[in-house]
């Protein structure tokens, strides 16, 4: 008697799975690729009462109306912060004709991370191309779900450019925090002006791209989703692991005061061959955060621009020292993106 082959995931029909972009380096040997797999799992359920006296207090908060938060763009941003996270969920993922099953179960918050080892004729055989910007990626798909996603093949060697998102690329206010919160829930993005094209400019110039925020993962969908639109460059992601059951409100404003500082050390680490130019905004941290980069990683933080925002000023003494013993030739403060159009990255 011939036994069943066991299924190779135990995704359910409702469970939705979400694919966030990635990296794939090359591993130490140059004769494999390492990819970097980040995911999450969740299903749309009931709103337990728990949740729901949150979401209250979020309102409350926001001083918002029930009409704004029943309109469709609350509701939108809203879904993934009240869905269900679903732990203990194998994953197997397809990249070219290999099928990996990945070694860890999903966890509490529904997210699955796991490295794969691809060879390297392998992976440049199955590699695509952004049909603008020529760059590399790995196509993933999630098996038994249909969800695919890209890991971005990066040289050891190149320009990266480490980008914040809110009040860099997007206005947020993040110094009001019920400016901050109406922005996240109720209202739609705006672009900053002029940082799409001067990042397509970059991009066209062979630089790589990884935006690195404070903002929540159960944001990723919109933030890409209007980077896209806008004409931002692709590239990876690397946001910020929130759960509802924290204190919703506490929890959020919290996460705009972590610091990215341990992400962007990573990914400075990973390419200890490439260069690295960081944008942020004066708004909160980035200043300080990337001049402590900067003085760990001299010879790879080619540059640091900080956009001021409006209303802010008598910064010279904070700057001072945010970037003490920084090569300011590096640090550029910038109001408007024109003031770095010019800037020749090679």
């Amino acid at each position: 008697m011939t036994s069943r082959p066991r299924p190779i995931t135990n995704l359910a029909t409702e469970d939705e799975v979400q694919l966030f972009p990635s990296l794939a380096v090359p591993a130490p040997d140059r004769r494999n690729w390492l990819v970097h797999v980040h995911g999450d799992v969740f299903a749309s359920t009931g709103l337990s009462f728990g949740k729901r006296m949150l979401l209250k207090l979020l309102q409350r908060s926001m001083r918002a109306s029930n009409e704004e938060f029943s309109t469709p763009l609350f509701q939108e941003r809203i879904r993934r912060f009240v869905a269900t996270d679903r732990s203990g969920r194998s994953v197997a993922l397809r990249i070219g004709d290999q099928v990996h099953k990945l070694p860890q179960k999903t966890r509490r918050n529904g997210h699955f991370q796991a490295t794969l080892r691809i060879p390297d004729a392998a992976a440049r055989e199955w590699a695509e191309s952004v049909p603008v910007g020529g760059d590399k990626y790995l196509p993933l798909e999630v098996l038994e779900s249909g969800t695919t996603g890209r890991a971005y093949m990066v040289e050891p060697t190149g320009l990266s450019i480490v980008s914040d998102i809110d009040d860099t690329l997007k206005h947020s206010y993040v110094a009001c925090k019920r400016t901050l919160l109406t922005n996240t829930f109720l209202r739609p993005y705006e672009t900053i002006p002029g940082m799409a094209p001067l990042f397509r400019q970059w991009w066209a110039e062979g630089a790589a791209f990884h935006y690195v925020s404070s903002s929540p993962w159960q944001l990723y969908e919109h933030l890409t989703g209007h980077l896209a639109e806008e004409g931002f460059p692709p590239g990876s992601f690397h946001l910020k692991t929130f759960r509802l059951r924290d204190h919703l409100l506490r929890r959020l404003l919290m996460l705009r005061r972590s610091g990215k500082l341990s992400i962007i050390r990573g990914l400075i680490s990973m390419f200890p061959n490439r260069q690295f130019l960081l944008i942020g905004d004066s708004g909160e941290h980035d200043p300080e955060i990337y001049g402590a980069l900067a003085r760990r990683f001299p010879n790879q933080v080619s540059g640091i621009f900080i956009r001021q925002l409006d209303g802010q000023s008598n910064l010279r003494n904070r700057y001072t020292r945010a970037f003490r013993r920084v090569d300011l030739r590096r640090v550029q403060i910038f109001s408007d993106a024109r003031e770095l159009s010019s800037i020749n990255l090679q």
